[in-house]
């Protein structure tokens, strides 16, 4: 009988172990995702049928909840080179949500965009903010983008 309950002891303190390790990996884990959402890095947005998507986060303004990204979006026919990207929104200004909602997932890495365009629709957007009529989109990528 003994070793009936040294084995249900055992069994026990392993579940006990992987509900610990769950738990703490589920703590983590949106820790993880948060910090991704960092300057230089790329989102990838649902594609179509003959071009590939995505969004190149420029600066983060603010801090926790009221953070705001300023991002390119691009865009790259398949079967074109990489250097023939397409700046499909030089600068927009979004929620944090409405980027969460937008991405699929990381791009694939790739050659950065040139700042240049986004440094102009962003210089705008300021001159803008600046009269306090600048945009700021909440609801998705593509909405705002009207694709």
């Amino acid at each position: 009988m003994r070793w009936m309950w040294e084995a249900s002891e055992t069994y026990l303190t392993k579940m006990i172990a992987t509900g610990v390790i769950a738990l703490g990996v589920s703590a983590v884990w949106p820790a993880i995702a948060e910090d991704a959402l960092v300057p230089m890095s790329a989102w990838r947005l649902p594609a179509t049928p003959s071009s590939d998507r995505w969004l190149e986060v420029r600066e983060i303004e603010g801090l926790g909840a009221h953070r705001l990204f300023h991002v390119s979006v691009l865009s790259l026919e398949k079967g074109r080179p990489a250097w023939n990207i397409k700046h499909v929104v030089c600068h927009m200004a979004i929620t944090e949500v409405a980027l969460r909602r937008s991405i699929t997932g990381p791009a694939p890495k790739q050659r950065m965009s040139y700042p240049e365009q986004y440094n102009e629709g962003y210089g705008q957007w300021l001159k803008l903010k600046a009269q306090g009529t600048a945009p700021i989109c909440e609801t998705s990528v593509l909405e705002c983008a009207r694709l």
